[in-house]
């Protein structure tokens, strides 16, 4: 699978119980998009997990991998993340965009000659930001209808329109 292809579908937390269960971050959009996904592996696919069981729980995924029985044997993987081919995951609807088909794109303020570039999307909990250099300078814009007017993938564009205060 190619670098463009590998999507960041989760990442490794706390083992729980001590039967080999461990908490997975899931960062697809929903679990049972995560559920479903046909393969797991690490960036480059020397690891490749097999779930037994992959559960949901208080708002918590729960995975058993073959091959891991004990709390030790799971405890290693912690921070790890876990990535699937593009192809296993859903078609986007309007409107929506992976992560990696945004990191590169090149950022153009509305009205403006200043352009940017897309380097990460982050959430910190209260919304998707779009990471961009700007002018030797990394700035966070919220990514929402205030601040985005269009996304183009075949133009590797993403132009904005900041509220006052976003690039200051």
């Amino acid at each position: 699978m190619s670098n463009k292809n590998k999507i960041l579908v989760g990442q490794f937390s706390e083992p729980v119980g001590l039967i080999g269960g461990i908490k997975i971050n899931i960062m697809t959009s929903t679990f049972e998009v995560f559920k479903s996904l046909k393969k797991y592996s690490n960036f480059d696919e020397s690891i490749v997990w097999n779930f037994r069981k992959i559960t949901f729980k208080s708002n918590k995924c729960i995975a058993h991998l073959e091959n891991f029985s004990s709390r030790d044997d799971v405890s290693n993987l912690k921070g790890l993340k876990i990535y699937s081919d593009k192809k296993n995951l859903p078609s986007t609807k309007h409107n929506e965009y992976y992560v990696n088909d945004l990191i590169g794109c090149k950022l153009i303020i509305k009205e403006s000659n200043n352009i940017g570039k897309v380097i990460d999307i982050k959430n910190f909990g209260a919304g998707d930001l779009l990471e961009a250099k700007l002018n030797n300078k990394t700035v966070f814009i919220p990514f929402n209808k205030e601040n985005i007017v269009s996304v183009s993938l075949s133009n590797k564009e993403v132009v904005i329109d900041p509220i006052a205060g976003i690039l200051d």
